[in-house]
């Protein structure tokens, strides 16, 4: 055994102890001992394998780069394309990890681990108000994370909740919504879906279910990822149902808090309202 093939199967060894920082000086260390071009690019292939799961995103994409550079046949070259388009997901460049979300899907588009770049397309494209595509390919990988994926599955209809409402699906996002919230024991996870039927009440104009629901995601989970929104679907129901006492109470607190927020011009026009009422009123 070579020096080049110690430190191959050293940096393996390591790899499977998830000890990957010194899994990658290994690998490094054996590209200097490396003999042939084919072996260079297995070195790099495993050494994708390891940064990404350092989560060090920016040295994936330089590490499958350098395996299609020394391999342009490189039999993996799906995996390659999958660990990129992951990668530059995680660093926000939606453009690039869409184009090689979709070539690691030209290649594979049947295999289980590519529900995986369904799922994460799927979420790229909800991130981006792409509702229809978002739907199209959360829908190839729902059966799958059904049957075999249950924590993907829930995070899933949270996504294809919120991409039916989007497309005025309403009904279907109702659905989804509640098979969410029936389908975990986790509140957070609850909550999230209830976050879901909250919006879907207030596009129905049952405010009151609407304030009941905004009670439960706060009980459910008090540290809710957006309790703005939560705090305007309140706000605004108690307006439409007549009650501007404590619409104002709200209105009053959410300029305190999110002064600034999304919803101050949506809330200051319905105070406006008031106001105007109160005068008309008076005359």
């Amino acid at each position: 055994m070579n020096h080049f093939e110690e430190l191959v199967i050293k940096a393996r060894e390591l790899f499977d102890a998830q000890k990957y920082k010194e899994a990658t000086k290994n690998y490094y260390m054996a590209l200097d001992f490396v003999l042939n071009d084919e072996d260079r690019a297995m070195v790099w292939a495993e050494l994708c394998w390891t940064h990404y799961k350092a989560k060090s995103f920016p040295e994936v994409i330089e590490a499958a780069e350098n395996v299609l550079s020394f391999n342009p046949k490189y039999k993996g070259e799906d995996d390659l394309y999958r660990l990129m388009g992951f990668s530059y997901f995680a660093l926000e460049n939606d453009e690039k990890a869409e184009e090689y979300f979709l070539k690691s899907l030209a290649m594979d588009d049947q295999s289980d681990k590519q529900k995986f770049v369904c799922y994460e397309l799927g979420k790229l494209y909800f991130r981006n108000q792409r509702y229809a595509d978002a739907e199209k390919h959360l829908e190839m990988c729902e059966p799958y994370f059904k049957e075999n994926a249950r924590e993907y599955w829930i995070s899933l209809l949270f996504f294809m909740g919120f991409s039916q409402y989007y497309l005025q699906k309403i009904t279907k996002a109702e659905e989804y919504f509640k098979l969410l919230i029936e389908n975990t024991e986790d509140e957070v996870q609850q909550a999230n879906g209830f976050y879901g039927l909250a919006y879907v009440n207030f596009e129905k104009k049952d405010y009151l279910e609407t304030i009941n629901i905004c009670e439960r995601i706060s009980a459910l989970n008090p540290a809710f990822f957006d309790l703005e929104s939560v705090a305007f679907l309140t706000a605004a129901s108690f307006f439409y149902l007549g009650r501007y006492d404590v619409f104002n109470e709200y209105f009053e607190q959410m300029k305190k808090r999110f002064s600034n927020g999304r919803y101050m011009n949506e809330l200051t026009a319905l105070q406006e309202r008031i106001v105007a009422q109160s005068s008309g009123s008076k005359n």
